[in-house]
Formats: C-alpha cells, sequence, structure tokens
C-alpha cells in the first residue's frame, strides 16, 4: 500500500565525487530512519529546476525522497510497506 506524504524532512548525505549523493537517514515527525540502502535513483527536470527522487529503504518500508536543487529541501514524497 503506498501512502502520499508530501512533507518536508531533514535528511543526512554524503555528496560523493562526481556529484553522486546518497541519503543515509532522514527525520520525519521527530523520528530518524536510518537508510539501509538506495534501491532506485532518478531525476526529473522542471523548467531550469532538478529534482532528484531517491527510493529507499530502512528494511521495513520503502520511502521516495525528494531532493530539489532551487530550495534546497527535501521531501519524503511517499511511504509504500513492505
Amino acid at each position: 500500500m503506498i501512502t502520499e506524504i508530501g512533507e518536508l524532512i531533514k535528511v543526512g548525505v554524503v555528496f560523493e565525487e562526481g556529484k553522486k549523493i546518497t541519503p543515509k537517514w532522514f527525520i520525519w515527525n521527530g523520528r530518524k530512519h536510518s537508510i539501509e540502502r538506495v534501491t532506485f535513483t532518478w531525476k526529473v527536470q522542471e523548467g531550469r529546476n532538478m529534482l532528484h527522487h531517491f527510493a529507499v529503504t530502512d528494511g521495513t518500508n520503502l520511502y521516495e525522497l525528494c531532493y530539489d536543487t532551487a530550495q534546497l529541501s527535501w521531501r519524503l514524497m511517499n511511504i509504500s510497506t513492505l
């Protein structure tokens, strides 16, 4: 079951060589979620703005995180139970 969220969140990331972004954890509703694995990434161009999407899992659920390069902000887009 997929639940749409669309809320701003805080994310801990590693910026690696070659402009690779790897999220490691995120905080949502006052709770820290450790990211076990990034399962898929994709980019969406909206005008001049680039949105980086990440499908990640904490081992229990699958989350879609989105990094907005224009706003320098992160959103939890949705949650899917495994």
